[in-house]
């Protein structure tokens, strides 16, 4: 992997590109590294050369899809807000922001949330707890569950918030949207949320 990542970053994106593009449509099992290495424009003993096993490909593209995320992210933007759902409003822009830009990393997430095979599971049941609770860590704050109304649970709220980011996610990945109508769409139910959820004098 390490004479992969000598390449620059021109030589490496087709390759990343193809990899994404083929374990997204067709999963770890059925993903061939004949197929991504043709898709590639590279030979598939240079492949094997680059990574050494079609798992380690795998692992280095979960590694990369979760530093393109974090990265897509600004928190000094985030924090800038005092309120919970106003953070998952920006958020959710700057995320949908990246998987808008990149459809394959997009086709990829969803793959992993829905693969089973046992050559990866091991990689994907780390990877998607920890992407979770990045996202929950980047958007509570301890202050933030005294606003809520007495019963509310805070974490059974943003447990909604992850599927409801799914549920986005495969809408996007099945076919063409309008970042700008999702948007408008995620704030109506973020305000709805907030003074269903708020107490009173919060809102």
């Amino acid at each position: 992997m390490e004479k992969f990542k000598e390449l620059s970053e021109e030589k490496q994106r087709p390759i990343i590109e193809a990899a994404l593009k083929c374990f997204g449509k067709h999963g770890y099992k059925k993903a061939s590294m004949s197929d991504i290495a043709q898709t590639s424009g590279v030979s598939k003993p240079m492949l094997f050369h680059y990574f050494g096993t079609k798992r380690d490909l795998y692992l280095y593209l979960s590694d990369y899809v979760r530093n393109v995320m974090i990265d897509a992210y600004n928190r000094n933007k985030i924090n800038a807000y005092d309120d919970l759902f106003e953070r998952i409003i920006m958020a959710s822009k700057m995320k949908m922001g990246i998987l808008e830009k990149y459809p394959h990393i997009l086709k990829f997430i969803i793959s992993m949330f829905e693969e089973t095979d046992a050559a990866v599971i091991d990689i994907t049941k780390k990877i998607m707890p920890e992407a979770q609770k990045f996202s929950y860590d980047l958007v509570v704050k301890k202050e933030d569950k005294i606003k809520f109304r007495d019963g509310v649970d805070i974490d059974v709220i943003m447990r909604l918030m992850f599927l409801m980011a799914e549920g986005y996610a495969h809408e996007m990945s099945d076919e063409p949207c309008q970042l700008d109508k999702i948007t408008e769409e995620l704030e109506r139910i973020m305000n709805m949320l907030k003074s269903n959820l708020y107490k009173e004098e919060y809102l």
